[in-house]
């Protein structure tokens, strides 16, 4: 998501008070990471009242409606659409805290970016550092699960299982 943000011109502030846009991923295999997930979004929204929220990751693919209604969620982008956030994120700084008159006092849910995360057939799956801040980068080579457990929620926020193809040599 950085090398996205890099791309586009988007610069990394120090803290989440200095940034214009916080984008949070989140994670939702049990109640409690839910849990942390809203708090983090109130803790922002307190902290840097200004600043554009996006969430996105497993969270905003399960419940995007519920995240976008929190107060200070700007975007919520499933992982669906995950693979493009940079695209998402870049008019959000852009719009440098302008509200259009329209919505002052209204109670307008954030914008909803989902779709079907089991249409995703192939694996969007970069070698991952890009500010270069680490020994050893981190290489995912496969997500998704095929095995629908009772209990378990990663197939439906990560799709059915893929994975990189082997690189064959010759």
């Amino acid at each position: 998501m950085e090398r996205q943000f890099l791309e586009r011109g988007l610069e990394r502030a120090e803290t989440a008070r200095d940034a214009e846009v916080v984008v949070l991923n989140t994670c939702t295999v049990t109640e409690g990471a839910d849990k942390d997930a809203r708090a983090a979004i109130r803790r922002l929204q307190r902290e840097n009242p200004g600043c554009q929220i996006l969430v996105t990751g497993c969270y905003a693919q399960r419940a995007p409606e519920e995240l976008s209604a929190l107060p200070g969620v700007s975007l919520v982008v499933g992982n669906s659409h995950k693979h493009a956030i940079g695209d998402y994120a870049a008019p959000l700084a852009q719009a440098g805290g302008f509200v259009p008159l329209a919505q002052i006092g209204s109670t307008q849910a954030a914008h909803v970016v989902i779709g079907d995360i089991f249409a995703h057939t192939e694996l969007v799956a970069p070698l991952l550092d890009a500010a270069q801040e680490r020994t050893r980068p981190i290489l995912k080579v496969q997500d998704g699960c095929d095995n629908r457990c009772s209990f378990c929620v990663i197939p439906y926020v990560r799709g059915s299982s893929r994975s990189l193809p082997l690189a064959r040599e010759g």
